[in-house]
């Protein structure tokens, strides 16, 4: 009795990583409308709300037969637990695959193009674009793109996982056009890649939308084919339009005139992507704390982009150290301090003081720890 009380105590904690064939056929005979959703959590040890949410779009699916097979698939193929959750979760109907007629071929074209020396980056493109197990034309799409990436695998899976769906464009009505304009606008092909490797859908957005925030870009001043212009749609890409209006709105709030404003994005396009929340803590705290006007902000922009917490707030911190205690210091500007590495900061404000300002050095430690609460 005890090992059977012991047994039924860990079945639960089994079938989180696999059903049995008894357990999904009593689900298969249960008169319920979430069958699949009880099917992810049994099987693939989807969260109750993850499989929910998941099972939507295949809440047709009332046998286990063909989910078994995709599910049973995946495993062989040494895919993990949380790769067949996200391969999945980015598209249920990969459950309603042809394992035989699709699926293996599939894969095994694609491991026999020869540029998947480490299965780990194959699984992790397949994952994040389960649609290459079933397009026709998933190989000649995959070598499309290593070619586009120069012939680094690497890059190719960074770029395909951080924009899923991408194989599921045509090459030449979908994507060639689009690469086309980027060109128009003095975008090499190296330029591409590179804002497609550091996490941009850029190519998810249509050809007229994309037009737009290259418009958007050079209205601002960027010059075309310049290395801002390419930072510029680094950042500017997936900012939605209400977003953008609404940012703008912000920034003329803290006092800044049409001319400082173009001059601030020109300057440090990544502010458009830093959260209301976050400008609303730092411009306070540089306006009230450190003494810098509107207008030196937005000279110098990028100090936006640093942390409140473990670098504004912290330096700040030592120099009103330094200040108070009348110590002799090379004084700098506020954003030239900000824009010191840690080591130069280290090297010119804290260690030179450490023995007539005991203290000091743990305070800035403390204070960069986020243990010091910041002063607003």
């Amino acid at each position: 009795m005890a090992m059977f009380f012991l047994r039924k105590k860990q079945l639960p904690f089994f079938f989180f990583f696999t059903a049995s064939d008894n357990h999904l056929s009593t689900l298969a005979s249960k008169p319920s409308s979430n069958f699949m959703a009880e099917y992810l959590v049994a099987s693939c040890g989807f969260s109750p709300e993850r499989a929910a949410k998941s099972s939507k779009r295949i809440s047709h699916i009332t046998s286990p037969s063909k989910p078994d097979s995709v599910v049973h698939f995946l495993k062989h193929n040494n895919f993990t637990a949380p790769q067949i959750r996200t391969l999945i979760s980015n598209y249920p109907h990969i459950l309603l695959g042809d394992v035989e007629r699709t699926m293996e071929p599939n894969l095994r074209a694609i491991r026999e193009t020869g540029h998947f020396d480490d299965d780990r980056d194959l699984r992790e493109l397949v994952a994040s674009n389960p649609q290459a197990l079933q397009l026709a034309s998933a190989v000649p799409r995959i070598e499309f793109w290593r070619d586009f990436f120069g012939g680094d695998t690497r890059s190719l899976v960074v770029a395909l996982t951080r924009s899923p769906g991408l194989l599921c464009q045509d090459v030449d009505k979908g994507i060639s056009p689009k690469v086309a304009l980027l060109k128009v606008y003095g975008l090499s092909q190296s330029s591409i890649a590179s804002v497609m490797v550091r996490g941009q859908c850029l190519f998810r957005n249509s050809a007229s939308r994309i037009e737009s925030l290259l418009r958007k870009i050079e209205g601002f001043g960027f010059p075309r084919g310049s290395p801002m212009f390419t930072l510029a749609l680094l950042a500017f890409c997936g900012v939605r339009s209400d977003t953008f209006k609404a940012k703008m709105e912000l920034f003329r709030s803290f006092g800044w005139s049409e001319g400082e404003l173009n001059s601030v994005i020109k300057k440090f396009p990544f502010i458009v992507r830093l959260s209301e929340e976050n400008l609303r803590a730092k411009i306070p705290f540089l306006v009230q704390k450190a003494g810098c006007t509107p207008s030196y902000i937005s000279r110098y922009p990028v100090m936006l982009g640093f942390s409140m917490e473990k670098r504004l707030f912290p330096r700040h911190h030592v120099m009103q150290m330094l200040t108070l205690n009348k110590l002799p210091v090379k004084m700098k500007g506020f954003h030239q301090i900000m824009r010191l590495t840690e080591q130069q900061f280290l090297e010119t404000f804290v260690l030179p003081h450490k023995d007539k300002l005991p203290g000091l050095l743990e305070t800035y430690i403390a204070a960069s720890a986020g243990k010091i609460p910041v002063e607003l």
